[in-house]
């Protein structure tokens, strides 16, 4: 082969060189093109597979260089329940590699919930009911992202409960909840048992603070958590829509805090919950609009308004309770005589502290249950 007949033969090879990586850019641009449409198909086939829930989402955008992906505008609603506001939607949802974790030599995910809103119901058959018991939320989130998640983080959350007799605008919310779970796969401490750390706070009942946080083994069939939680300064007149529907009766004002602290292990769980309220009125025949006055309501609100009065810490003007509460996770049960006894001992001898006091822990429950089952 002469020098003129190699010099061709590399201007072709050169050619099919450049023709290769131009048909490999194409083909690169085609797939990024396509692979968000590609995406969102799949999250809403996996959608529209729940068993008793449906749902769809707006739009998906791919960040590949970090790694992760982007949902806009996700819904999720309860199959025939035909409530009037869904079971979950957010405007946005970030799937993405959680990079700090590969310093630690794992390959897990993150995922971020943009203005998040929950909707449970609590209806009169299980049918109308949306309390989201069907499904294993966890599993069906790990089908929307290839590696198992590590961090959810949660960013101006709203969550609403309600119940028969309560209407929609009279839902018990929480708004502007944020909150993270964090070590759900155990990655910092691989020797240790899994337990993830959670910590919420958020506003409800016009503004009261609320929070909560601890510890849960997530992959436990067995409800392993350690929870403390608060709501403090709740203006009692805006639960006066469960205060009708369950005890008859409005407030016209007072304040109220409640502290719960419960944890749970192998089947067993116990706690307490410490109810607290301060300058409690209720209505009197005076306040009642004309069409409400009758002689069994005034009776029952100045019956209300004497036990208020007759259990109050005096010089605090406080009425508290220590509401133990132990059981398994098939039942529980009240010790009622012991919530007589914490409101006749408030009443008194002293009101309680306003702080949680961490006196229930895992080892309680568990050292608990091996005694009962050593006797």
């Amino acid at each position: 082969m002469g020098f003129r007949d190699f010099r061709a033969a590399l201007r072709r090879r050169r050619s099919d060189y450049l023709w290769l990586v131009i048909a490999i850019a194409f083909a690169v641009i085609a797939i990024r093109v396509a692979l968000p449409f590609i995406v969102k198909d799949y999250v809403n086939g996996r959608l529209h597979a729940l068993d008793a829930y449906d749902g769809s989402v707006a739009d998906v955008d791919i960040a590949l260089l970090r790694g992760a992906y982007r949902i806009d505008g996700i819904e999720v609603v309860k199959r025939g329940a035909r409530q009037p506001t869904p079971f979950f939607d957010s405007n946005r949802v970030d799937f993405s590699i959680e990079w700090r974790s590969l310093f630690h030599g794992s390959l897990v995910a993150e995922a971020h919930f943009y203005q998040p809103k929950l909707n449970l119901v609590e209806g009169p058959s299980p049918k109308q009911s949306q309390l989201g018991t069907e499904e294993d939320w966890h599993d069906r989130l790990e089908e929307l992202f290839p590696f198992h998640f590590n961090t959810i983080e949660i960013h101006d959350g709203t969550a609403t409960f309600r119940t028969p007799g309560i209407a929609v605008g009279d839902a018990l919310t929480a708004r502007h909840v944020n909150g993270i779970i964090t070590n759900i796969t155990n990655v910092v401490e691989t020797e240790k048992d899994a337990f993830a750390e959670f910590r919420l706070t958020g506003k409800v009942l016009g503004g009261a603070e609320a929070w909560a946080y601890g510890s849960a083994e997530p992959f436990s069939k067995r409800s392993t958590f350690d929870l403390n939680m608060a709501v403090e300064n709740v203006d009692v007149p805006h639960v006066n829509p469960w205060l009708r529907q369950y005890l008859k009766a409005d407030a016209k004002s007072g304040d109220f805090d409640l502290y719960l602290e419960v944890a749970s292990a192998n089947g067993r769980y116990q706690g307490f919950a410490k109810p607290m309220l301060e300058n409690v009125q209720f209505l009197s025949s005076e306040d009642l609009p004309e069409k409400e006055k009758n002689p069994l309501k005034t009776l029952w609100n100045a019956t209300l308004q004497l036990a208020a009065e007759i259990f109050e810490n005096q010089p605090r003007q406080q009425v508290a309770a220590r509401v133990p509460f132990s059981g398994t996770v098939a039942g529980a049960q009240t010790d009622i005589l012991a919530t007589i006894a914490s409101v006749m001992r408030n009443a008194f001898v002293g009101a309680f502290a306003r702080s949680i006091e961490d006196r229930i822990s895992l080892d309680d429950v568990e050292s608990d249950g091996s005694s009962n089952k050593s006797g």
